[in-house]
């Protein structure tokens, strides 16, 4: 679609589009033209989910070295510990992806209403 007077195209942002694309964290921010947005939520959601699932994972071995060796006590305070830092990484990980779609349609709406200025603002998601 061409402006008046032949300028620029215009981009018509589409907020469905924008918050479908947000099923990566950060695909929606760059449907806007938002990379650092886009970078900011991608790798605050691998960051936080991708650690989350390592210890898990990885926490299982050590926990049954640990139950093996006779150490019943030491094994109760690390299952203690690394589940306690897994419940946060993860509903952090939640968050950060929650807050990456939020912001893609926010966005989007601000766009298509020509508001650059609240374009420019992260929106994090509402609980």
């Amino acid at each position: 679609m061409v402006s008046e007077a032949g300028r620029q195209p215009t981009i018509r942002h589409d907020r469905r589009i924008a918050v479908a694309l947000s099923a990566v964290p950060g695909l929606g921010q760059l449907y806007n033209g938002q990379w650092r947005k886009a970078l900011f939520f991608l790798m605050g959601t691998l960051l936080s989910i991708g650690p989350a699932v390592l210890l898990i994972t990885f926490g299982e071995r050590f926990g049954r070295s640990l139950l093996d060796g006779g150490h019943m006590a030491l094994f109760l305070l690390v299952a203690l510990l690394s589940v306690m830092l897994f419940l946060f990484l993860f509903v952090m990980g939640l968050f950060l992806w929650a807050s990456a779609a939020a912001d893609a349609r926010r966005t989007a709406m601000a766009l298509r209403q020509g508001k650059a200025d609240d374009a420019a603002r992260t929106w994090f998601f509402h609980i």
